[in-house]
């Protein structure tokens, strides 16, 4: 008995070994395979990408967008501005103020344009501008990260700003404001 045992242990012995080799081995040709779509797989949507147009078309400035029928003025506090037109109808000023980073867009034709895939808080502040015998009123709402995306219209045209930063409600509320007299008063 102890004879078949021995024998059944080293058969076991020899299968297992046999066994784990095989794995290991399988397992370098699958990493090898991987590796090979991979490879594949990212040259390829580099190619796709590369015969892609990019939708963020830079331009000289705000003036560029006077042909979208589209009108922005940045505050005087606005640093380093970078302008843009994003799929031939979404004009975008990027900028930085009082040392917060700010992405301000404006659209005739667009309707979900602000580009913020966050979820919102229940808290919204609201401040307005009138000229005249016309109106307009911004919404700010915040992102449960605690940024802030305020939204208005005037005449045809719908604005949003948008910051990551969490800033306080009376900054905002006050920025806001400032944009929507240099918005509307034109």
């Amino acid at each position: 008995m102890k004879k078949t045992w021995k024998l059944y242990g080293a058969v076991m012995a020899a299968v297992l070994f046999a066994a784990l080799q095989s794995a290991g081995c399988t397992q370098k040709q699958n990493a090898g395979a991987e590796t090979a779509y991979s490879e594949t797989e990212d040259s390829s949507q580099t190619e796709t990408a590369a015969n892609q147009p990019n939708p963020m078309v830079p331009v000289a400035d705000e003036n560029a967008f006077e042909p979208l029928g589209i009108h922005m003025v940045l505050p005087a506090q606005a640093e380093d501005p970078a302008f843009f037109i994003l799929n031939g109808e979404v004009a975008e000023i990027q900028f930085t103020a009082d040392g917060v980073s700010y992405s301000f867009r404006a659209s005739n034709t667009a309707e979900d344009f602000a580009g913020i895939f966050e979820r919102f808080t229940d808290h919204v502040l609201e401040t307005s501008y009138e000229s005249g015998d016309m109106s307009a009123a911004a919404k700010i709402r915040t992102t449960e990260s605690g940024g802030r995306l305020a939204s208005w219209n005037w005449d045809e045209t719908n604005y949003t700003l948008y910051t990551a930063a969490q800033i306080s409600d009376e900054a905002i509320t006050a920025f806001v404001q400032e944009l929507l007299e240099l918005t509307c008063s034109q």
